[in-house]
């Protein structure tokens, strides 16, 4: 009798941690998202982008890694990717990450679009920013043999605290994203063509448009 008890409790315990564990993936999925016009201040459109010839890669194996390998291309001391819910393996609709941001930063994404040569995310509630952000790799628009990884991003602060600390959260995000154009090159064994890009342009409360360098 006590080693059948000692077997259903350990049962018992089992099917706890298994509730628990669905329940937190329900609740993830249960969070909503957060659209830009939701947040607070300016409406920024940023982009970061890398020009690159003779990959040793297909442009589909090459995005395709990257989907599979978030943390390989952004920097563990300024951003660390973590995949919350979803095959590890691959990159589904629906699916979320936890993002751990240098600074009170941190936050959850879900999979809005995945396709061959390009997915996006959408912030959930809680993530200092409102929006959504897309990568693509597609050919360069002047160049035959050429092509050029961009990351596109449009959003606005979750609120006025987040707004206010933006000069060092834009810091951050340059860095963070400056690096994963460049770990793509380096993965793909290419042949960089000039330096990084960015741009952001800014919309403010009051319609004006102010483009940044």
């Amino acid at each position: 009798m006590q080693r059948r008890h000692i077997v259903w409790m350990f049962g018992l315990g089992l099917g706890f941690v298994g509730l628990s564990q669905l329940w937190q993936r329900r609740f993830k999925r249960g969070k909503t998202t957060q659209r830009p016009q939701a947040g607070s201040g300016s409406l920024y459109r940023r982009r970061y982008w890398v020009d690159f010839a003779a990959p040793k890669q297909t442009p589909e194996s090459l995005v395709k890694h990257i989907k599979a390998n978030l943390p390989d291309f952004s920097p563990g001391l300024f951003a660390d990717f973590r995949k919350a819910t979803g095959d590890e393996r691959v990159m589904q609709v629906g699916d979320e990450y936890d993002i751990a941001i240098l600074g009170p930063w941190n936050g959850t994404v879900r999979v809005r679009e995945s396709q061959p040569l390009s997915f996006s995310f959408s912030t959930l509630e809680g993530h200092p920013e409102a929006g959504q952000i897309h990568f693509e790799l597609k050919p360069h628009p002047e160049q035959a043999q050429t092509w050029r990884f961009e990351i596109g991003s449009e959003a606005r602060s979750r609120d006025g605290l987040v707004e206010m600390a933006y000069t060092i959260g834009k810091a951050v995000q340059t860095q963070v994203w400056r690096t994963f154009c460049e770990r793509v090159v380096e993965y793909a064994q290419a042949e960089q063509l000039g330096e990084i890009q960015t741009s952001t342009i800014e919309q403010t409360t009051e319609g004006e448009v102010v483009i940044h360098d």
